[in-house]
């Protein structure tokens, strides 16, 4: 399984979750120059930019763990830039990550995971 394919996968199912938690999507594979958000959901009156990880193995450690400080700045520009966009500079935003085990089908979603970093 290539990792696009276990990237998109992940996605799917992060994204399925999410809306069955009542969630709804505004964006999917949003890109900023180099920079991507895997998906941009709303939680009631709140922006949430979620990072995907997705892992058949967790050999190397959990795939939240991959969300490394470079990420999450690259992430924090995507999300600043997005906003400026839509005009919504003043509407509350967060960061989430969502883990998603392949082999198992099992998913954890970590609300707030991470704070803004330039």
């Amino acid at each position: 399984m290539s990792t696009t394919s276990v990237g998109r996968g992940g996605e799917t199912r992060a994204k399925e979750y999410l809306e069955a938690k009542g969630y709804q999507t505004l964006r999917q594979n949003y890109r900023s120059g180099p920079r991507e958000i895997d998906l941009i959901m709303q939680d009631g009156e709140v922006i949430v930019f979620v990072e995907v990880k997705a892992r058949t193995k967790t050999r190397f450690g959990t795939p939240a763990e991959f969300v490394t400080a470079s990420k999450r700045r690259l992430l924090t520009l995507a999300a600043e830039q997005f906003l400026i966009e839509e005009n919504r500079l003043d509407v509350p935003a967060r960061f989430d990550v969502v883990e998603v085990y392949l082999l198992s089908g099992t998913v954890r979603h970590i609300e707030n995971a991470f704070d803004a970093t330039r």
